[in-house]
C-alpha cells in the first residue's frame, strides 16, 4: 500500500516536472520585443533611398526613410500589393526607427538563419503592434493575379546542370540554379506586383539568369549614356519562352484592421 502511494507520488512529481519543462520551453520560445525603440518621422530628400537594417541573428532593427507599409511588408513577409485597407499615410509618411535588444541578440546569435528569422520578424510585428497600435488578420480575396504560361514560341528553359538549388534574386535580376517553374513564379511575384500561378505543367528543374528594368527605377548609365533593359514581361518571353497572363484568383491578403501614428518615444 505504501509502495503504491509512493509510486503515485513519483508519477505525479514526474508529470509536474514535465509540465514545468514544457512551460519553460514555451515561455522561452515566445516572441520577445525590443528593450528600447525610438521612432521619428523622416523628412525625405530628393532621390533619397530607403533602408532596412535587420540581420536574422541579432536583436537590432533599424530603418531610414521607410514607410510603415514597407515595414509591414517586411515584418509579415507580404508584398505591399497584398496589404489591404491601410490608410494612405502608411504609404506616404516615412519613419526612422532604431530598436535594440541585447537579450534577443544573445538568444538569436547561435541559431540557424531559418530558425532565427521568424523569431526576429515576430519581434518586429510586436514592435509595430505596440507603437503603431497595428492590428491585422489574414483572409482570402479574389484579386488580379498572373498565370505563368508557355509563350507562343515554346519554352526556352535550360535544364539544370547539377543537383541542388541556389537562388540569387534582387532588384531587376534573378540568377537561379536548379529552380522549378513554381519556384520562378514565387520569386518573381514581388517584382510583378501580383501573385503568379504556375500554369505551365512543366516538370523538372532549370538554370535561369535574367535581368530586366524595374518599372520604378531610372535607366542605367553606361559609358555616359542611359541604357534601359527590357521589361520583366519581355525578358520572360524572349529568354525563357514564358508569358505572364493577366487573370483573377483567390489570394491571401493581410488586412489592416486598425493602425495609428506612433506613440511618443
Amino acid at each position: 500500500m505504501n509502495r503504491m502511494i509512493a509510486l503515485r507520488g513519483a508519477s505525479l512529481a514526474l508529470v509536474l516536472l514535465i509540465a514545468a519543462c514544457s512551460h519553460a520551453q514555451t515561455t522561452d520560445a515566445a516572441p520577445r520585443t525590443f528593450d528600447i525603440a525610438s521612432i521619428h518621422p523622416h523628412t525625405p530628400e530628393p532621390h533619397e533611398r530607403s533602408h532596412i537594417y535587420s540581420a536574422s541573428n541579432d536583436g537590432n532593427f533599424r530603418t531610414i526613410n521607410v514607410t510603415l507599409k514597407a515595414m509591414i511588408q517586411y515584418a509579415f513577409d507580404m508584398p505591399q500589393s497584398r496589404i489591404v485597407d491601410a490608410p494612405d499615410w502608411t504609404s506616404s509618411q516615412p519613419f526612422d526607427i532604431d530598436a535594440k535588444s541585447d537579450d534577443a541578440t544573445e538568444r538569436l546569435h547561435n541559431l540557424p538563419s531559418d530558425q532565427a528569422k521568424p523569431i526576429k520578424l515576430a519581434m518586429i510585428q510586436s514592435l509595430l503592434a505596440d507603437r503603431f497600435a497595428l492590428k491585422t488578420h489574414r483572409e482570402q480575396r479574389e484579386l488580379p493575379v498572373y498565370n505563368l504560361v508557355i509563350a507562343k514560341g515554346g519554352s526556352k528553359l535550360v535544364p539544370a546542370k547539377s543537383d541542388g538549388l541556389t537562388i540569387n534574386h534582387g532588384r531587376g535580376y534573378l540568377n537561379a540554379k536548379g529552380i522549378t517553374l513554381s519556384g520562378i513564379a514565387q520569386e518573381l511575384a514581388r517584382d510583378a506586383g501580383r501573385v503568379i500561378l504556375d500554369k505551365t505543367a512543366i516538370p523538372g528543374r532549370f538554370d535561369v539568369d535574367i535581368r530586366w528594368q524595374p518599372d520604378d527605377e531610372p535607366p542605367v548609365l553606361l559609358n555616359g549614356e542611359e541604357v534601359s533593359l527590357p521589361s520583366l514581361f519581355t525578358v520572360l518571353q524572349e529568354q525563357l519562352g514564358l508569358h505572364l497572363e493577366a487573370a483573377k484568383g483567390p489570394v491571401e491578403v493581410l488586412v489592416i484592421d486598425d493602425v495609428h501614428q506612433p506613440t511618443a518615444n
